[in-house]
Formats: structure tokens, C-alpha cells, sequence
């Protein structure tokens, strides 16, 4: 029993600390890249227009964004003050991202189809959980098939004690290896074959909004779906 607890007190130790250490890696990194930006403007005022400098920006802006959401995720790891909740209109938020989100489903030849039959109200973070349905939308029209829709499915269901919102979001694409759905929610976890690096993701969408569902107190699942596709339930606990 000793030798068990020792164990288990080490490992949380160890998971403390890789939290600490991605949040702190994240923090130091943000000021070279800062300069790193600076750098950049100067070469071009200074060589003028190159190819060379837009590829250096396209990969900044990826530096930049990863460590956003590195950040964004060890704070949602690592912080212990409550996160500020207040009443929300779920459907509405859902409805603003599909309404942004659209200008890049053209570029893939895609159609975002929303269904919702009611206004859902939940108690909860309206930033966070934007953030966490864009990034798992954004991720259907990214990996989606061209001229397939991207269906989004609001839903109320009820149990004997809950009731709840289910958020459904299913893409037309490759889908995931059926050994591999239960990691896709891990940090940085990537797909070989289906979703690889070639997509321009950073491997830490899906982790946040894991995250931001469970400290709304919901639960998040994918499956595959048939004949093709993946398919993202969002459970999230509604108010009256």
C-alpha cells in the first residue's frame, strides 16, 4: 500500500509538472517569436518583396497559433479558480461560428448545414465554448470531401434526471482509424495516414475542447461514421 501510494504521488507529481512545463515553454517562446516578427519587417523594408519572406510568415503565424493554443490548453489544465459561467444561448453561438466559418468552407467546396429545432440555454463560458465548437467544426471543413456538406445537428435529449443539448458535427471525409478514436482528444495526437501534418493542424483543437467540455460538465465522443465521415457528439447539461 505504501509502495502504491509513493507510486501514484510520483505520478501526479510528474503530470503537475508537464503541465507547468508546457505553460511555461509556451510563455517563454511568445517574445523571440515576437522578435522574430520585428525581424522579419525589417527584412523586408530592407530587401524588399521575396518568396522567401511570405513562407517565413506563413510559418510564424503557425508558431504564433500553436503557442495561443498551447497556452490556452495548460491553463485549462493547470488553473484552479473556477471558470466565470453565466446563462447562454447555445444555438446562437452555434449559429455565429457556422455564419464564420462559412468563407472557409468555400475554399473547400463545401456547404455547412445547421439543424436546430429550438434555442438551448446551458450555463457556461460563452468564449470558451466558442472557441471549442469553432475548433471542432473548422476540423470537419478541413478534412471533409469537396462539394460534401458538413452537417451540424443541434438536438435536446432528456433522461430520467438530465436533460441535456447534443451538438452533433459529422464531416464526409476519410474519418479515423477505429483503434485511434479514443486519442484523437489527446494533445498533439496525429492521424498517419487520414490526417497527417499536411493539413495545417497543430494537433491540439480537439484537445481543447475535450477540456472545455468537461469543465462544463458535458462529454465529448467521435465515432465514424457510415458510409464515410467523422462524426463529433457534444453532450452538455441544459438549464429550464
Amino acid at each position: 500500500m505504501r509502495d502504491f501510494n509513493i507510486m501514484a504521488d510520483r505520478i501526479e507529481e510528474l503530470i503537475s509538472r508537464q503541465r507547468q512545463l508546457i505553460y511555461d515553454a509556451s510563455h517563454e517562446l511568445r517574445s523571440p517569436l515576437a522578435r522574430l516578427n520585428v525581424a522579419l519587417d525589417l527584412g523586408r523594408k530592407r530587401k524588399g518583396d521575396d518568396p522567401a519572406f511570405d513562407h517565413m510568415e506563413q510559418d510564424l503565424q503557425r508558431l504564433s497559433k500553436m503557442i495561443e493554443r498551447l497556452l490556452t490548453l495548460a491553463t485549462l489544465d493547470t488553473s484552479v479558480a473556477p471558470v466565470q459561467m453565466k446563462r447562454m444561448n447555445l444555438t446562437e453561438v452555434v449559429t455565429n461560428i457556422v455564419r464564420d466559418a462559412e468563407f472557409e468552407s468555400d475554399e473547400h467546396d463545401g456547404i455547412i448545414k445547421l439543424t436546430a429545432d429550438e434555442q438551448y440555454s446551458i450555463q457556461g463560458n460563452e468564449e470558451l465554448l466558442y472557441s471549442a465548437i469553432e475548433n471542432v467544426i473548422r476540423n470537419a471543413i478541413r478534412y471533409t470531401a469537396a462539394q460534401t456538406l458538413v452537417e451540424i445537428e443541434l438536438q435536446g435529449r432528456y433522461t430520467k434526471d438530465t436533460a441535456y443539448v447534443c451538438l452533433v458535427v459529422r464531416d464526409h471525409g476519410p474519418g479515423v482509424p477505429e483503434r485511434e478514436l479514443a486519442n484523437i482528444f489527446q494533445p498533439f495526437y496525429r492521424v498517419a495516414d487520414a490526417r497527417d501534418r499536411q493539413s495545417g493542424g497543430t494537433g491540439l483543437g480537439l484537445a481543447i475542447a475535450d477540456r472545455v467540455v468537461r469543465i462544463h460538465g458535458g462529454v465529448i465522443h467521435a465515432e465514424n461514421a457510415i458510409p464515410q465521415g467523422l462524426r463529433i457528439e457534444i453532450h452538455l447539461p441544459t438549464l429550464a
